[in-house]
C-alpha cells in the first residue's frame, strides 16, 4: 500500500490516466493498493473480474470500460495494466539529479566524465573511460579501461564493468552485475587445459536492462552483443560471442552458451538454456527449464529437454504419467503369451493366475 505525497482527487486521477470518471470527482484519493490490501479511499487496479468481488466498500477501482457497477467509484480505462505502470511511476525512487564526482571516487586523469553525470561514493573510473551526459554511477561501481557509458545510463551499486565494454543510451544495470568478464574458453591439451585469451568486447545497445548478479562475457574475438530494448533478469549468464537480438525477454537464471544466437523478440523463461552455436528464431518462446540443443525456427513455442514443439512435449508428458500402467499391461500381455520377461526367462502361462 502506497500513499500519495500530495492531495489527489478522483477527477485528477481520471485526468492523469486519460480515463472515464465514475463517482464523485472531489473524493480524496489516499494512494494505491493491491486487491489483497485494498482499503477505503485507495486506488485498486483490476483486469480480472474475480478481483472485483474481493474489494470492500469505498475502494476506488481502476477497471476496463463498462466494468464498474452503479454506485461504484473509480476510473474506467481501456488498458488497466498500462494504467498501473503509470500510477506506480509516481512512487518510483528518484535518481540523483545533480552531476559531479563524489570526493571518495577515483577517476583516472585520462578518463572523461560529463559535468552532468554523477559518479558516486567509492567508484573507480579507469583510463580512457567515457561517462556521458546524465549517466549515473551509484556507489562502488568499477569502470574499466576504455569503457563507454552512454547518455542517461544508470549503473546500480557494486557493478563491475571490465575493459572495452560499450553501454549505449538509457541502459539500467542492476546491483552486482558483471559485464565484459572473461569468457569460459579452454583448449584440452594432452598436458592439461590451456586457457584461450579473450580479447573481444561487449556491446550493449540502447534501452537495455540487465538484472542483479547477471554476468555477460566479452567475446573471444569480436564482441558479445545485446540488442536494443532487451530486458535481462537476475542471475542470468550470457557466454562469449553470444548475439542477443532486440526486444528480447530473458528471465532469471537463464543460461546462454557462447556463440549462441537469439533473434529479435524471443522470450527465454526462467531456468531455460541454449547450447553453444545454436540459433533461436525470431519471436520464439522457450518455456521454463527447457534446454535448446538445436536450431529453433522462428515463431515457435518450445519446452522440455531437449526443447521441442510445446504441444508435442505436452503429449510426451501425458504419456509419461501413464508409464506405470502401460508397463503393468505389457507384463500381463507377456505372461499371457508366454513371452520372455525382462530377465530373458520364458514365462509359463499356466502359472499365470491373472485373468
Amino acid at each position: 500500500m502506497k500513499n500519495f505525497d500530495r492531495a489527489w482527487s478522483l477527477s485528477k486521477v481520471a485526468t492523469y490516466l486519460e480515463g472515464r470518471l465514475a463517482g464523485d470527482p472531489e473524493e480524496v484519493v489516499l494512494g494505491i493498493a493491491s486487491p489483497e490490501e485494498a482499503a477505503p479511499n485507495y486506488l485498486c487496479v483490476v483486469w480480472e473480474k474475480k478481483w472485483l468481488q474481493k474489494l470492500g466498500e469505498k475502494v476506488f477501482v481502476i477497471a476496463p470500460v463498462n466494468w464498474l457497477s452503479p454506485g461504484q467509484s473509480g476510473v474506467e480505462i481501456e488498458d488497466p495494466k498500462k494504467a498501473l505502470i503509470k500510477l506506480l511511476s509516481l512512487f518510483e525512487r528518484p535518481r540523483s539529479s545533480q552531476g559531479g564526482v563524489h570526493p571518495s571516487a577515483v577517476v583516472h586523469e585520462r578518463a572523461s566524465v560529463d559535468p552532468s553525470a554523477y559518479v558516486g561514493p567509492l567508484c573507480v573510473v579507469d583510463e580512457g573511460a567515457v561517462i556521458s551526459a546524465n549517466a549515473i554511477l551509484e556507489a562502488h561501481v568499477y569502470v574499466g579501461k576504455n569503457v563507454f557509458i552512454g547518455e542517461g545510463t544508470v549503473i546500480e551499486p557494486n557493478v563491475s564493468i571490465y575493459h572495452d565494454v560499450t553501454l549505449k543510451k538509457r541502459c539500467l544495470i542492476h546491483a552486482g552485475a558483471s559485464l565484459g568478464c572473461e569468457g569460459f574458453g579452454f583448449y584440452n591439451d594432452k598436458k592439461g587445459l590451456i586457457k584461450i585469451p579473450q580479447v573481444g568486447g561487449l556491446l550493449v545497445e540502447d534501452d537495455v536492462e540487465i538484472g542483479a548478479l547477471t554476468s555477460i562475457d566479452r567475446g573471444t574475438v569480436g564482441d558479445t552483443h545485446i540488442g536494443s530494448g532487451t530486458k535481462i533478469g537476475d542471475s542470468v549468464h550470457i557466454g562469449h560471442n553470444a548475439k542477443i537480438g532486440s526486444n528480447c525477454i530473458i528471465v532469471a537464471m537463464t543460461g546462454i552458451a557462447g556463440s549462441a544466437v537469439i533473434e529479435d523478440n524471443v522470450i527465454m523463461a526462467a531456468q531455460s538454456g541454449v547450447k553453444d552455436h545454436v540459433k533461436v528464431g525470431r519471436g520464439t518462446i522457450v518455456a521454463a527449464k527447457s534446454g535448446v540443443t538445436k536450431d529453433i525456427p522462428p515463431g515457435m513455442m518450445v519446452s522440455g529437454f531437449p526443447a521441442r514443439d510445446h504441444r508435442e512435449e505436452l503429449k510426451i508428458q501425458a504419456l509419461m504419467q501413464k508409464l506405470p500402467e502401460i508397463y503393468e499391461r505389457l507384463v500381463h500381455l507377456e505372461q499371457k503369451l508366454g513371452a520372455k520377461d525382462c530377465d530373458g526367462k520364458k514365462n509359463d502361462p499356466s502359472k499365470n493366475n491373472r485373468s
